[in-house]
């Protein structure tokens, strides 16, 4: 799937950068996906969102890390680029969001092998890992992203929890 947004000015070249996007707690499950530059972070929900799979949207963040972490908490203390209806603070923490409608990858200070990470659906917390492989200079002239390989199967959005034996539970 690839997907051409905006034209750049004649002859402009820009970034592209490849990332390898994994679902936490799901081993040798990953895609990778180039994006260009000027591609926006709500570019990179629907490729995610396309590329497992998922066919019910829900809303999202990603948390801009910088380097891996396996502790919530550093996380959710990096800066969020969320969903364009969770911008406002609507519980007072004081935390400054930007849209990902508004956010380009660009205006990131991304480098080659910073990790980030992307939350789906608030409910069920489908966290990704997110990682720089490499960033390429020129070569596209259009807004671009695609998937590029996949790796594993996409695990179901919503798993059949009836497939569990209620006497279990008892």
């Amino acid at each position: 799937m690839v997907t051409i947004c905006d034209q750049l000015n004649a002859g402009e070249k820009m970034n592209i950068y490849q990332f390898r996007v994994s679902i936490i707690g799901i081993p040798k499950v990953y895609r990778v996906i180039e994006a260009t530059d000027n591609c926006t972070f709500d570019d990179l929900h629907d490729a995610i969102f396309n590329a497992f799979d998922r066919y019910d949207p829900h809303l999202y963040s990603f948390f801009i890390t910088k380097e891996d972490t396996k502790t919530i908490q550093s996380i959710f203390n990096a800066p969020e680029i969320t969903h364009p209806q969770n911008v406002e603070d609507i519980m007072g923490s004081g935390r400054k969001k930007k849209s990902t409608a508004n956010t380009r990858i660009e205006d990131i200070d991304l480098n080659e092998k910073d990790v980030f990470h992307y939350l789906f659906d608030f409910g069920d917390d489908w966290w990704h890992r997110i990682r720089v492989q490499s960033i390429k200079t020129g070569g596209f002239t259009k807004k671009s992203i695609k998937v590029i390989k996949t790796v594993g199967k996409s695990p179901e959005q919503y798993p059949d929890y009836n497939d569990y034996d209620d006497e279990d539970y008892d």
